[in-house]
């Protein structure tokens, strides 16, 4: 992002004025200085790199000319890459950033975004709640899963051009926490067609590594089947799971059922049994709790879960957590819209899944600005009620004018790097107050419009990854055998 600063060289008082204008640049970068710095990205790299080396371009060049691309260009990559080598702040040629960005490992783009994530947790506000959980499940951590494939690969390579229909690039299956708005860990594969269950035995590990147990795992109706339970029941762990249809539920006779209402006053039932047809060696340990909650107009909520006691967890509340399942959607909806997921830097899956990865750190950093902006309100409001897009907008525009105005020099000098994460979050503090507008409150909508499905599109659609590997097979197919 910007180079290390000239040693002995004070800041000149154009550009210490310049910066003090413009605070939420000077936040982001102060972060961003904190978050990911040059020995940090070095350590992951050496750690994650597989048979990936560094020669002339570095690893942190490489995600410093990234970043720039998803916060300053609106997601063009070459546009920073010129930019970058206007101002010899890259060592190598366009080709090689698109080269190296291609044979980034998947595991570094997991590392990445689990180690960076760590180092920004302590810096969050402390006492702040995206979304209040019953107090119910204040002993469990609340992690939801959910799975996104990276739509709108370019047909750039080889064995791409002329294919029809829609290509995707990776997978990644995101464990994200609701009561902070944080994604803590992926899960990562190079067919975006490939199935989330595929990569829950990889996510359970890195997001049980972030967050302290025990806890609830949240997920949607493809995780219910016989073995998903299992591991999520794990090391005294829970689970919240839709319920799948074609899993045979088989009622306790001895437990009748109960009925009750939730908060917004919809009826519900809850049943004790057992998962699974009566033959299944796997369903005596599957005892659980089904709760279904009626909607009039829309179709039923059917949640399972091995939590028992519903004194201890009331069912009104097991299905609040369910419900809140739904703004890890809106996360991938601002990666995309916002961060610039939509316009993919490079083709390869290996590319394009490490550009998801940084789409969720800068969307992670911009939740601690928001969480201080929030702070920072002339009267007491909820996370949830400013807007991050807005924020984000603001944050673009600050940086495209510091740019602007200060050579990369006169920025580097004139930035304060805070020594420690408590010195950086009274900084961070001071500088969200001064940014403060009313203009990041979200507009509220008086006119909702009733929920309508979402239509279904037609069309061939395939992975890269399944395009490659096809054009693989037909050349290892057509390639003669050497003689002996």
């Amino acid at each position: 992002m910007l180079m290390p600063p000239p040693k002995g060289a004070p800041p000149k008082a154009f550009a210490l004025e310049t910066l003090s204008r413009l605070p939420l640049a000077d936040a982001f970068y102060g972060l961003w200085a904190y978050l990911a710095p040059d020995d940090v990205l070095a350590e992951l790299f050496a750690q994650h790199r597989g048979r990936c080396y560094q020669d002339k371009l570095s690893f942190a060049e490489l995600v410093g000319v990234l970043a720039d691309a998803v916060t300053r260009y609106h997601g063009s990559g070459r546009r920073a890459i010129t930019k970058a080598l206007q101002r010899q702040q890259l060592s190598c040629r366009h080709r090689a950033v698109y080269g190296k960005l291609a044979r980034l490992p998947l595991p570094l783009a997991e590392a990445f975004l689990s180690g960076l994530t760590a180092r920004l947790q302590p810096l969050f506000p402390a006492g702040l709640y995206r979304t209040g959980l019953p107090v119910s499940l204040a002993g469990l951590a609340v992690v939801v899963l959910d799975g996104k494939k990276i739509k709108k690969a370019a047909k750039r390579l080889l064995a791409t051009r002329g294919q029809p229909g829609r290509l995707y690039g990776g997978k990644v299956l995101a464990a994200y926490l609701p009561a902070d708005g944080l994604v803590v860990a992926m899960a990562a594969d190079p067919d975006g067609e490939a199935n989330d269950i595929r990569l829950v035995p990889r996510v359970l590990p890195l997001a049980r590594a972030a967050v302290a147990g025990p806890r609830l795992w949240v997920a949607d109706r493809q995780f219910g089947d016989l073995i998903q339970p299992g591991r999520f029941a794990e090391q005294g762990d829970h689970f919240l799971i839709r319920y799948r249809r074609v899993v045979s539920f088989t009622a306790d006779p001895a437990r009748p059922a109960l009925a009750g209402v939730d908060a917004a006053g919809r009826p519900f039932t809850q049943e004790w049994g057992w998962l699974g047809a009566e033959g299944d060696r796997r369903r005596r340990r599957y005892y659980v709790r089904r709760v279904t909650l009626r909607r009039p107009g829309r179709e039923d909520v059917v949640v399972v879960t091995d939590l028992l006691d519903e004194a201890a967890y009331p069912a009104g509340d097991l299905l609040a957590a369910y419900l809140a399942r739904w703004q890890v959607e809106n996360v991938f909806q601002a990666i995309t819209e916002v961060f610039e997921l939509r316009h993919l830097i490079g083709c390869a899956p290996q590319a394009t899944t490490f550009q998801a990865s940084l789409c969720l750190v800068i969307y992670n950093a911009l939740q601690v600005l928001r969480g201080y902006a929030t702070q920072a309100a002339p009267e007491p409001m909820a996370v949830e009620a400013l807007s991050a897009e807005q924020l984000f907008t603001d944050l673009h525009e600050e940086l495209v004018s510091v740019h602007r105005t200060l050579t990369p020099e006169e920025l580097l000098r004139a930035l304060c790097r805070p020594g420690n994460a408590e010195e950086l979050k009274g900084r961070l503090g001071a500088l969200l107050g001064r940014a403060w507008t009313p203009a990041w409150r979200k507009a509220i909508n008086k006119k909702p419009r009733p929920h309508q499905p979402k239509a279904k599109r037609s069309g061939a659609h395939t992975s890269v990854h399944k395009v490659l590997q096809r054009a693989k097979r037909q050349q290892e197919k057509t390639t003669p055998a050497s003689s002996p």
